[in-house]
């Protein structure tokens, strides 16, 4: 499974994001004709090296009209329709307005739905904040240009990626205050805050709002794990540079592409379960079947008696860190469960493998293991047992005497 790991140790924002991805090799030339796409007058992008606390990274840079863009952090930024607070040369503009300007651009459909999904994030926070519906707010910072431009660009380079999995580690949020169009407000401020619930982050030490809504809105809506234990082979890795340049800190942010391991250890697993009163039995016959097929290590049925004296099934499912997901969104879709419960385990496994061994019956494929006493043992794999019976007509007891095994 190919995945891209972000470290976030001076936090996330809309160009830091797209300037890690352009570092890690996503080409320019196609965010330079979504960006034609949007139709935004005197709105362009480029991309320059540059230099953070003496490391090197790539500064993602929208310059409108000529100029670079102001290059602030954002801060929450949204109000009722109506009146609105001036805001320095900003665009105000309404969701529906930013859902028009997406939707006319040249760009894959599931890039456009991760588009409108951070932007939509962002409103509904903005909506609950100031106790209004989403469709009547109005965004200020967050609806200018240079952003708009940051979260298309943030979204197509991130599919351009083609990864099936996106990680995040460590991400901070800054301390302080920072002033926004409603005044002063504190670090993280209200929209930050909430699109961040959930999520780990880490307070205080660095000054000043490192984590925008931009990016805390791109980290919930792509993000699948969070601070999560991931073994994987690194293939190509990338900075993206934020404005500031701290001398004591890098103002990077850092993306690793590569290949996941099956699971992070060989002795740890996952464990998801589940429990079941009003599946059929063909329901949890197939759910193991398609639990297996789709990748996990083992699932089984246990009967349990559950409230009210009604007999049911737990389902137990063991699975590595890259099937998490899928197995719980088939628990989820497929069984009639309203929740699936998460934990990790221990084992103790044998040294294993397997063999093909001559036999009375010709060439039969075994299970070997070797016990803590150093013992070799051996077991016939189960299809060849079937195989064998069939093809002598003779029982399974009878078999297995004259294997010997």
């Amino acid at each position: 499974m190919r995945i891209a790991v972000f470290d976030g140790w001076s936090g996330v924002a809309g160009d830091m994001w797209v300037g890690a991805l352009l570092d890690a090799g996503v080409p320019l030339a196609p965010l330079q004709a979504a960006v034609r796409s949007l139709q935004l007058p005197g709105v362009s992008i480029r991309a320059e090296k540059v230099l953070r606390a003496s490391l090197a990274g790539t500064h993602f840079v929208v310059d409108v009209g000529g100029t670079p863009a102001d290059g602030h952090t954002f801060t929450p930024i949204a109000t009722p329709s109506g009146p609105s607070l001036p805001t320095a040369g900003h665009a105000h503009r309404g969701l529906r307005e930013i859902e028009a300007i997406v939707q006319r651009a040249e760009l894959p459909d599931a890039v456009k739905a991760d588009c409108l999904a951070v932007y939509r994030a962002i409103g509904a926070v903005e909506a609950a904040a100031h106790g209004v519906s989403i469709d009547v707010v109005h965004f200020h910072e967050v609806g200018a240009a240079d952003t708009i431009v940051d979260v298309v660009c943030a979204c197509y380079a991130t599919h351009l990626l083609g990864v099936e999995a996106i990680h995040a580690n460590g991400i901070a949020v800054g301390s302080g205050t920072v002033r926004a169009a409603h005044g002063i407000l504190p670090v993280p401020a209200p929209a930050t805050a909430a699109l961040l619930h959930g999520i780990p982050v880490r307070h205080g030490g660095l000054r000043g709002e490192r984590t925008t809504p931009t990016g805390a809105a791109l980290l919930r809506e792509l993000v699948d794990h969070f601070d999560t234990p991931v073994t994987f082979t690194s293939e190509r890795i990338g900075y993206g540079a934020g404005t500031r340049d701290d001398a004591d800190v890098p103002n990077l942010l850092r993306v690793s592409i590569g290949t996941a391991a099956g699971s992070t250890s060989p002795t740890e697993l996952v464990e998801l379960q589940c429990q079941l009163d009003t599946a059929t039995g063909e329901q949890i016959g197939w759910l193991l079947d398609e639990l297996l097929a789709r990748g996990a290590v083992d699932a089984f049925a246990t009967a349990i008696t559950m409230k009210k004296g009604r007999p049911g099934v737990l389902l137990t499912v063991l699975c590595d860190d890259a099937r998490v997901l899928p197995l719980e969104a088939l628990l989820l879709e497929e069984s009639s469960t309203l929740g699936v419960r998460r934990h990790r385990v221990q084992r103790s496994v044998l040294e294993r493998w397997s063999e093909t061994r001559a036999t009375a019956f010709g060439s039969v494929r075994c299970k070997v293991a070797r016990l803590p006493s150093g013992v070799v043992v051996v077991r016939a794999e189960d299809d060849e047992l079937r195989r064998v019976c069939r093809e002598q007509g003779l029982g399974r007891a009878e078999v297995l005497r004259r294997l010997g095994l």
